[in-house]
C-alpha cells in the first residue's frame, strides 16, 4: 500500500479527482447535464458527455487533460467567473494533471479504463490479431509518433520564441465542413443528381462529419488546418481523446503520410513508418504495417495531394485504389487543396467529400482567446501580460465591428497572421490580403531580429533583409517551378550560393547563410532532418509572385495560369504588379481565354478575379472582364461566387432572379457572392430569395447574420422569410429579433440582460432557454407559445412568477444542484394558469423528490411526464414510484432517461409491473437507458 499512500496523503489520482469534486462543489456544485454544456463553451472547450464528466469524479481513473482543463474552466464559468479566472484554473488543473499522471499507479489503472470500452469479443479478437512483438513495438511506437506530432506552431507566438512548444491535442481548435458537391475549382459545373439534391444540414464540426465514415475526403484553403487536423487525429487515436462522435476512432494506429515526403516514389505500407517513426522503422516486426492495415485497426492519414505534380495525380489515385481495395476495413483520411482536385475525385472509391469551411466570428474569437493565453504563457513579464490582455480585447471588438477583418482573418493561417500584427504594429492592421503578407515579411525579414537584437550579433550571419527576400523570392519561384514542396539542404545551399553572386554578399559561405535563413527569417523550417521548406505555402506563393514580377516573367505566368500550383501566384502577381504589368496579366488570360476551350471557365476566373481586386486597370479591360464575367452567372460554385463578388455590386444586379429554373447549387453560389459583396445591395438581393422559401436557403440565410449589420439584415432580409424554422442567438443578437413575426423556433444561449423582446414574436410556438440569466427578466410569452424549455439555474421566485397560460409541453432542469429547490419542486410552484394546460413535463429532478401524489391536482392535463436524474442506484427506486404514479388517472406516459448504472436498463427490461408495461432502449456513449411506461388499460 506504499504507492498508496505516498507521503500520508491521497494517492495522485484520488487527490487529483478530489480537487475537482471540491472545486465543483465551491462552484455552486453544477449538475452533470449542467457541466457537459459549458464545458464546450469554454476557451479550448469541446462539449465532453455526462457520462464521461461521470467517470472523471469517480476517481476510478485520471481523467483526461482535456477533460480535466474543461471541467475545471466550466466550473468557473458556471460560477461567473472572467476568462483570466478561467485561465488561472485551467493552468492549475494542467500542473495538478501533470503531477498525478507522473505515478506509475496512474499509467496502469489508465491502460485499464482504456480498454473499458472494448466489449470482451473485440479485445480477444484484438489481442489474436497482434503478436507480443507488435505490442511491444506500439509501445514505443506511440510515444515517438506524438513526440513528432503533438505540437503546433502558431504564427507571431513560435516566430518570438522558437524553442517555446506545446501541444496540439490541448491547443487545437475545432474546423467545421460542409459536404462539398460540386466539381473542380475554375471548372464548369457538370451536375449529377446528388448536385440537386437539397440538404437541410448546414455546416458540421468536422468530428461530426467525418465520425461515421471510413474514407474521407477533406478539401480546403492554404491554411485552412488541414495537416493540423490530421495530426490531431493521429494524437488523439493514441490516446483515446478523441471526442464522442470519433469514439470508434479512438485506439486505432494512426499512419501518418505526408505525400511531399514521397515525391520520387508513393510509399509502399513498409514505408508509412518513414516519417513520422523513422528512427523506428528498422526495429518493427515482420510485416507490421501490413497485419495492421489487415487488422481493419489502422487510419492512414495521407497530407497534401496537391503537393505532387499534377502530372501524378492519376499514379496517386491508382494507389488509393490498390490500398483501398487490398485493406478496405482500414479509416482513410486524404487532404488537398481545392484546386488540386476536384469534389468527385474518390467518389468511386467510396471516399465522403468534405471542404473546410471559413472561420466563422466565433472560430475567429476563440482562436484570438487562444493565441493570446498561449502569448502570455511564453512571456514572463506581468506588463506585458497585461498589454497582451488589452491586445486581446481590441482585437475582439475590431473583428465584430470590421467586417473586412473578418473576410481577412477567414482561415487559421490568416488569423494567427492578424493576431501576430496587431500585436507587433500596436493595433494597427492591415486592410487586405496582400498588405497582411507584406507586413508580415516586414516583420520577419527586418523588425523581428531588430527587436531581439540580434542583428549586432558577432555569431550571425550579417545579411541585409533586401538580400534575404531576393534569395527567399529567387528560391520560391524556383520551387514552384520545379513542382518542389520541399528541398535537401545541400540543394538548397546550391541554390542559395548562385542567388549570392548576384549580390553585395557574395563572399558569404552559402551554407552558413542557409542555415540563417532556416533559423532566423521564421518563413523556413526543417521538417525532417536535412530537408527544408516554407512554413506555409501561401509565403512561397507570395514570394514567387514577386520573383514573377522581378523577371519580367509574366509570359510564362499566362501560359502556366490553368494548372492549380499557379493560381494564387497569378492572383497575388496581379495585386503587387505596376498598372503595365498588371495590364498584360489580365491581357494575357483574357486571350488565352478566348482560344483555350478547355481552361475557358478556369482562366475567365483568374482574369475577373485580379480585374475586381485590381486598384487600377485599363478601361477596355475591365469592360471585357465584366463582359466574360456575364459567362459565370449565375456562378456554378463557391468559386465562380467568389471571382464575382470581386466586382463588387455590379455583380449583383446581373444576378437572375429567383425562381428561374436556378438549380440548388446556383443558388448556394449566389447567396455566397451576396454574402462576400455585403451592404445595402446584397441584402436587397438575399431579401429576394428569402422569399423563394426552402429549408436549405433558410438555412444558408440564417448563417449570414453575423457578416451584415444585425439589426437592419433581421429586418430586410431575414423578415422576408415566409416561415423561420428555428434561430439561435445570444445576448449579441436577441435585441435584433422583435420584427421577425415569422419565428417558429427560438434558442437563446446565455445569459441575457432581458427577455422583454419574446413578447412580440406572434408565432413562435417553441422556446429554449440554455443556461439563462437566473432572474429572468421580462420573460412573457405570445400566445402561440406551447413548448418551452429552460435548462440552467434559476432563481426560484422569478421561475415561480412565470405566467404562460397557453404552455403545454414543458421541459425544466433548473435545480442548478441546489437540494432546497430541486426542478420539481420548482415546477410544481408556477402559478396555476401556467400548470393547468401542461401535457408534458420534463426534468432532471430525483424520483424521490416527485410529489406523486398531487400531480392530479396541480396538472390536471398531465399526460406524460419524462425524469432524467443524474443517478439510480436500483430498480427500487422506479418502482415505488411507479406505485405511487397509479392513482394519477389522467397520466398515460412516464419515461426515465438515466446513466445505465447497476445494469438497470436489463432490470427493467426483466421485470413485470402490474399497471404499467414498459419498453427499454440504449443509446449515446456510456450506455444510456432509456424506458418508457405505458398505463395498462
Amino acid at each position: 500500500m506504499a504507492e498508496e499512500l505516498q507521503g500520508g496523503g491521497l494517492p495522485p489520482v484520488a487527490e487529483f479527482v478530489a480537487w475537482l469534486v471540491e472545486l465543483k462543489v465551491r462552484s455552486g456544485d453544477p449538475t452533470l447535464e449542467q457541466l457537459s454544456r459549458l464545458t464546450g463553451k469554454v476557451p479550448r472547450g469541446r462539449q465532453v458527455p455526462k457520462s464521461t464528466l461521470g467517470k472523471a469524479l469517480q476517481g476510478r481513473s485520471l481523467p483526461s487533460v482535456d477533460v480535466a482543463a474543461a471541467v475545471a474552466q466550466a466550473c468557473v464559468l458556471y460560477a461567473g467567473g472572467t476568462s483570466n479566472a478561467m485561465s488561472a484554473i485551467r493552468q492549475e488543473c494542467l500542473n495538478r494533471w501533470i503531477l498525478a499522471k507522473s505515478s506509475d499507479q496512474v499509467a496502469k489503472i489508465n491502460r485499464n479504463a482504456a480498454e473499458e470500452p472494448l466489449t470482451d469479443s473485440q479485445r480477444r479478437a484484438e489481442l489474436q490479431q497482434r503478436s507480443e512483438a507488435e505490442e511491444e513495438f506500439l509501445a514505443k511506437y506511440y510515444p515517438c509518433m506524438m513526440a513528432s506530432l503533438d505540437r503546433m506552431e502558431i504564427f507571431g507566438i513560435t516566430l518570438r520564441q522558437q524553442d517555446f512548444s506545446y501541444r496540439m491535442s490541448t491547443s487545437y481548435i475545432s474546423l467545421s465542413a460542409v459536404e462539398h458537391r460540386s466539381t473542380s475549382r475554375y471548372q464548369p459545373q457538370v451536375p449529377t443528381p446528388a448536385s440537386n439534391k437539397e440538404s437541410d444540414s448546414g455546416p458540421l464540426r468536422v468530428e461530426d462529419a467525418i465520425a461515421h465514415s471510413r474514407r474521407v475526403l477533406i478539401r480546403g484553403d492554404a491554411g485552412s488546418g488541414k495537416t493540423t487536423l490530421l495530426k490531431w487525429i493521429a494524437v488523439g487515436s493514441m490516446k483515446s481523446t478523441l471526442p464522442a462522435p470519433m469514439a470508434m476512432w479512438n485506439r486505432a494506429v494512426p499512419f501518418f503520410v505526408p505525400l511531399r515526403h514521397f515525391a520520387r516514389e508513393l510509399p509502399a505500407p513498409e514505408q508509412f513508418l518513414d516519417y513520422a517513426a523513422r528512427t523506428l522503422a528498422a526495429a518493427a516486426p515482420q510485416n507490421f504495417v501490413r497485419n495492421t492495415l489487415d487488422s481493419g485497426h489502422a487510419i492512414l492519414l495521407i497530407d497534401g495531394v496537391d503537393e505532387l505534380p499534377n502530372s501524378r495525380r492519376g499514379e496517386v489515385r491508382d494507389w488509393l485504389r490498390e490500398l483501398t481495395s487490398s485493406y478496405e476495413t482500414c479509416r482513410y483520411v486524404i487532404t488537398s487543396r481545392q484546386a488540386a482536385i476536384d469534389s468527385a475525385w474518390l467518389a468511386d472509391l467510396g471516399f465522403l467529400s468534405l471542404e473546410l469551411t471559413p472561420m466563422s466570428l466565433s472560430d475567429q474569437n476563440l482562436f484570438i482567446l487562444h493565441w493570446h493565453e498561449t502569448m502570455r504563457s511564453a512571456v514572463s513579464d506581468e506588463q506585458e501580460r497585461v498589454r497582451l490582455q488589452a491586445h486581446e480585447e481590441a482585437l475582439l471588438r475590431s473583428m465584430a465591428e470590421r467586417r473586412e477583418l473578418r473576410r481577412l482573418g477567414s482561415n487559421p493561417l490568416l488569423c494567427a497572421l492578424l493576431c501576430a500584427l496587431h500585436w507587433d504594429r500596436e493595433m494597427h492592421l492591415p486592410s487586405d490580403r496582400l498588405k497582411l503578407f507584406e507586413a508580415a515579411l516586414e516583420m520577419l525579414l527586418v523588425r523581428r531580429d531588430q527587436q531581439r537584437n540580434i542583428v549586432g550579433d558577432g555569431d550571425v550571419v550579417r545579411l541585409s533583409s533586401g538580400v534575404q527576400e531576393l534569395v527567399l523570392r529567387k528560391l520560391a519561384y524556383w520551387m514552384i517551378r520545379n513542382d518542389l514542396t520541399e528541398v535537401s539542404v545541400e540543394q538548397m545551399a546550391e541554390r542559395v550560393g548562385s542567388y549570392l553572386r548576384e549580390t553585395p554578399d557574395n563572399t558569404l559561405d552559402p551554407a552558413a547563410v542557409t542555415q540563417h535563413l532556416v533559423i532566423r527569417t521564421g518563413l523556413l523550417r526543417a521538417p525532417a532532418l536535412g530537408r527544408v521548406d516554407f512554413v506555409h505555402r501561401t509565403f512561397q506563393e507570395y514570394l514567387a509572385a514577386d520573383q514573377v514580377l522581378n523577371d519580367d516573367d509574366l509570359n510564362f505566368l499566362i501560359k502556366h495560369a490553368h494548372e492549380d500550383q499557379w493560381q494564387d501566384v497569378v492572383v497575388m502577381a496581379s495585386g503587387r504588379a505596376r498598372d503595365s504589368e498588371r495590364n498584360h496579366l489580365v491581357k494575357g488570360l483574357l486571350k488565352r481565354a478566348r482560344r483555350d476551350k478547355a481552361h475557358r471557365v478556369r482562366l475567365i476566373v483568374l482574369a475577373v478575379d485580379c480585374a475586381g481586386s485590381a486598384p487600377s486597370l485599363a478601361a477596355d479591360l475591365r469592360r471585357e472582364a465584366q463582359a466574360r464575367a456575364q459567362e459565370l452567372i449565375p456562378p456554378q460554385d463557391r468559386d465562380q461566387a467568389e471571382a464575382l463578388a470581386c466586382l463588387g455590386e455590379v455583380a449583383l444586379d446581373q444576378m437572375p432572379a429567383p425562381g428561374s429554373g436556378l438549380q440548388p447549387y446556383e443558388v448556394e453560389a449566389i447567396l455566397h457572392a451576396c454574402r462576400l459583396v455585403g451592404g445595402a445591395a446584397a441584402m436587397r438581393v438575399l431579401a429576394g430569395y428569402g422569399m423563394y422559401f426552402n429549408r436549405s436557403i433558410e438555412r444558408q440565410l440564417i448563417e449570414m447574420w453575423r457578416d451584415f449589420d444585425f439589426g437592419e439584415y433581421a429586418r430586410v432580409v431575414l423578415s422576408a422569410l415566409s416561415e423561420i424554422s428555428g434561430l439561435t442567438v445570444d445576448a449579441e443578437l436577441l435585441p435584433h429579433l422583435s420584427g421577425l413575426t415569422n419565428l417558429i423556433r427560438l434558442q437563446i444561449d446565455g445569459p441575457v440582460p432581458s427577455y422583454e423582446v419574446i413578447a412580440q414574436l406572434e408565432s413562435l410556438h417553441e422556446l429554449t432557454l440554455i443556461d439563462p440569466a437566473p432572474e429572468l427578466h421580462g420573460l412573457s410569452a405570445p400566445s402561440t407559445l406551447r413548448v418551452l424549455s429552460i435548462i440552467g439555474r434559476v432563481e426560484p421566485e422569478s421561475f415561480q412568477r412565470l405566467l404562460l397560460p397557453s404552455i403545454e409541453r414543458l421541459h425544466a432542469e433548473v435545480g442548478g444542484g441546489d437540494p432546497s429547490f430541486p426542478s420539481w419542486r420548482l415546477v410544481a410552484g408556477m402559478p396555476e394558469a401556467t400548470r393547468r394546460s401542461i401535457t408534458e413535463i420534463t426534468t432532471d429532478s430525483p424520483l424521490f423528490e416527485i410529489d406523486a401524489e398531487h400531480i392530479s391536482s396541480e396538472f390536471p392535463a398531465l399526460d406524460i411526464l419524462s425524469v432524467r436524474p443524474d443517478y439510480i442506484s436500483n430498480i427500487d427506486q422506479v418502482a415505488f414510484l411507479l406505485k405511487r404514479l397509479k392513482e394519477c388517472t389522467s397520466l398515460t406516459y412516464f419515461r426515465i432517461s438515466v446513466a445505465d448504472a447497476e445494469d438497470l436498463g436489463n432490470q427493467i427490461a426483466q421485470s413485470i409491473f402490474v399497471h404499467w408495461t414498459s419498453v427499454t432502449t440504449f443509446d449515446g456513449p456510456g450506455r444510456r437507458c432509456e424506458a418508457t411506461f405505458t398505463r395498462r388499460m
